[in-house]
C-alpha cells in the first residue's frame, strides 16, 4: 500500500509542476513561432553578422526576451 502512496505522490507532484509551467511554455513557444514566422534569415544574418562581442550581446538580449521558456530562447538567439 505504501508503494501506491509513493507513486500517487510522484504523479501528483509531476502534474502540479507541469500545470505551473504550462503557461510559460505556451508563451515561450508562441513568441518563438511568431519571430520565426516574421523574421527572415537574411535579417538575422544582417543583425548578427559575426561572432563579435557586440553580436553576442545582441543575441543574448534577444534570447532573454523569452526567458519564460528556454526552448524559445535558443530559437530567438
Amino acid at each position: 500500500m505504501q508503494i501506491i502512496n509513493v507513486i500517487s505522490s510522484i504523479l501528483l507532484l509531476s502534474f502540479t509542476m507541469f500545470w505551473q509551467i504550462f503557461w510559460a511554455l505556451i508563451i515561450g513557444f508562441g513568441i518563438s513561432a511568431v519571430i520565426q514566422a516574421l523574421v527572415s534569415k537574411a535579417e538575422v544574418a544582417k543583425t548578427l553578422p559575426d561572432n563579435s562581442f557586440k553580436s553576442l550581446v545582441k543575441a543574448g538580449i534577444m534570447g532573454s526576451a523569452s526567458s519564460s521558456c528556454s526552448y524559445a530562447s535558443v530559437a530567438i538567439a
